[in-house]
């Protein structure tokens, strides 16, 4: 089962490395990572912010978010 990303559109649309390295991970892991665009997370003051599966992440840098995801996929496969 793919691993749930979900982050705020808005928030991440004017930044566009973290769009960058996003578009990476979708094609690094294109079966084991499903991401969900949210509108609006309301979480204005921890741009950018995501949730992996039910767990809050706030003021994710793009090098932080690709360690985050690649940690979570790796404990979902064992």
């Amino acid at each position: 089962m793919p691993v749930q990303l979900t982050l705020c559109r808005r928030c991440t649309r004017t930044r566009p490395e973290f769009r960058r390295t996003l578009a990476q991970l979708t094609s690094n892991y294109p079966h084991d990572l499903a991401v969900e665009e949210l509108e609006c997370m309301a979480a204005c003051d921890d741009v950018p912010a995501i949730m992996i599966e039910t767990d809050y992440y706030p003021r994710v840098p793009p090098c932080e978010l690709i360690r985050l995801v690649e940690a979570r996929l790796t404990a979902e496969q064992v």
